[in-house]
């Protein structure tokens, strides 16, 4: 993984596996990936070609309870790429720059719907 984080800047805020469609531009392509799991504080992007990390780009995030996306900023913290990735998913670790307090409810709304639904009864 490239740009390990230390253990003292690990993340924590828990990443739950949940798979959203994310749209965004990379220079000059528009893309469509998955997220591979999404917190609070960001998203993993599964994609065969990461972008560097540093890089800030726009972002659509589609979450399917809501009619309106997430329109936001974010930035690239870390990366997997597929010649490194072994048994991990390839892609980039986004961390979200701009997301304003109803998208971050929208968000922590998603992150608990997937927690009541996973939980067993």
């Amino acid at each position: 993984m490239s740009a390990a984080l230390k253990l003292s800047e690990r993340r924590v805020v828990a990443r739950l596996p949940i798979r959203v469609m994310v749209e965004y531009q990379a220079i000059e392509d528009f893309l469509i990936d998955y997220t591979a799991n999404v917190s609070l504080g960001g998203i993993f992007i599964q994609t065969a070609e990461p972008m560097a990390v540093g890089t800030t780009f726009k972002l659509r995030l589609s979450i399917p309870t809501r009619q309106r996306p997430i329109d936001t900023v974010g930035v690239v913290r870390w990366t997997v790429p597929p010649e490194e990735s072994g048994p991990l998913i390839p892609g980039m670790g986004v961390q979200f720059d701009e997301l304003n307090p109803t998208d971050l409810r929208a968000v922590h709304r998603l992150l608990a719907a997937w927690e009541d639904d996973a939980l067993p009864e």
